[in-house]
């Protein structure tokens, strides 16, 4: 009997040390150790909160709509919205602003979810820095638009899988820290999934490879985040680890600029088989139209526009434009409805401090009189990204058209224009 007891004690011993043992690995690499509970015993949530829970922050943030959020342990959670103009529903893990992702450890996350997305929406690691703010998407599904838009700056690997790399700037929206001005970044999967694990820390040392400088971490958690739709999520499973080695970024090849023509012209557009990559710049519409031309048989009209910023633009390339250089740039305008009316070419730029506008060209135009808007030694602002090369007027809402537009090399001017180089502002609104 004696020896039976000190088996048995033995065996005991034996399990309560590997037990031990597990609990302490599981608490030096994981975000929380794993609980259970009863469905009667879940958190729900209806309105903005933050709170933490099992070891791992929640936040429910909506600005209007309806919304409910149900916490059921291990960091999972389910979640559903509707009649919401913005609604995000989190659970990860959130830091002190004290440490950079390098100070903390390599950052990962396991994740299953069943994601029913009814519009707009988002499935991502999400969350925020500071010194400087900024704010990250890793996004690896979503509703009915491929965020954030636009043309990404680089694709990038990480484990095993392709993302577009995005950035964009907010200004004066809702943040950590009030509303104010800031930098957002983004990776895309290229094709959509709702399980999988995902090294956070790998997609922060490629931004900073691409020059996107990560601040001091405030939050990474896994999200949904639904605008101005509806839907319902469940995740079945968020696994956040912490620390080891952060496994060296694979960045792109460097991306080189854009070959010229003879002429030493990065674009030309003529617009005699389209829109030739302009677009709409805020409420107008654009299109390839033969009834007016200032070369050739076609031009761009722009038409539709409800304030005079309004108009048409071409995004440029850093690769090619690059910031502290100095370009040409062209193009001819006419309209036919006002008796004159000033065309503006401006350049819009981000930079850490917000958007910019700087004035490139500018020129009167009489009623059904084409001008030239040119300057053939304009430099790309230092410090800026996001280029946006666009035509609008001073005043007014009229239509109106441009035709052979280029951007070049220093010095090259427009060989159709017989007028004086027009004025070239400082700055414009």
């Amino acid at each position: 009997m004696n020896k039976l007891l000190r088996i048995l004690g033995t065996v005991i011993l034996c399990l309560a040390i590997l037990t031990g043992c597990q609990s302490e690995a599981l608490g030096e690499n994981s975000g929380s150790p794993k609980t259970h509970r009863d469905p009667a015993d879940y958190t729900v949530l209806f309105d903005s909160t933050i709170g933490e829970e099992d070891g791992y922050s929640y936040e429910l943030w909506k600005d209007s709509g309806t919304t409910k959020m149900t916490l059921t342990g291990d960091g999972t959670f389910s979640c559903e919205w509707s009649d919401i103009n913005n609604s995000l529903f989190r659970r990860g893990l959130k830091f002190d602003c004290t440490q950079t992702y390098r100070e903390i450890g390599n950052i990962t996350c396991d994740f299953a979810a069943d994601y029913n997305p009814d519009g707009n929406s988002y499935f991502c690691i999400y969350g925020w820095t500071r010194d400087p703010l900024i704010e990250y998407y890793i996004v690896e599904s979503w509703g009915s638009w491929r965020p954030p838009g636009g043309t990404p700056i680089a694709t990038i690997t990480v484990d095993g899988d392709a993302y577009d790399v995005y950035r964009t700037l907010r200004v004066n929206q809702p943040s950590i820290d009030g509303n104010t001005t800031f930098e957002q970044y983004w990776s895309v999967r290229q094709e959509k999934r709702e399980e999988g694990s995902v090294n956070v820390s790998a997609h922060f040392a490629a931004w900073e490879g691409l020059g996107m400088t990560m601040g001091k971490m405030y939050e990474s958690a896994l999200t949904v985040e639904g605008y101005q739709s509806a839907g319902n999520a469940t995740i079945t499973k968020n696994e956040f680890t912490m620390g080891g080695e952060i496994p060296e970024a694979s960045l792109p090849e460097p991306v080189p600029p854009e070959e010229t023509d003879e002429l030493g012209r990065y674009f030309y557009s003529t617009f005699e088989t389209g829109t030739d990559g302009w677009g709409s710049r805020g409420d107008s519409s654009v299109s390839s139209t033969d009834k007016a031309a200032f070369a050739g048989s076609k031009s761009l009209a722009v038409t539709g526009r409800r304030d005079a910023w309004n108009g048409a633009g071409r995004d440029l390339k850093n690769t090619t434009y690059i910031p502290g250089n100095t370009y040409s740039f062209s193009v001819a305008a006419m309209q036919d409805v006002a008796e004159t009316e000033t065309f503006k070419l401006t350049l819009q730029y981000n930079t850490s401090s917000g958007t910019n506008y700087a004035g490139i060209a500018e020129a009167e135009a009489a009623k059904g009189e084409w001008v030239v808007l040119e300057n053939t030694g304009f430099t790309i602002p230092e410090g800026s990204w996001g280029l946006l090369l666009y035509v609008e007027t001073g005043s007014g809402t009229n239509s109106f058209y441009i035709d052979e537009a280029f951007g070049a090399n220093e010095g090259v001017a427009s060989s159709a224009s017989e007028a004086a180089p027009p004025e070239s502002p400082d700055s414009a609104e």
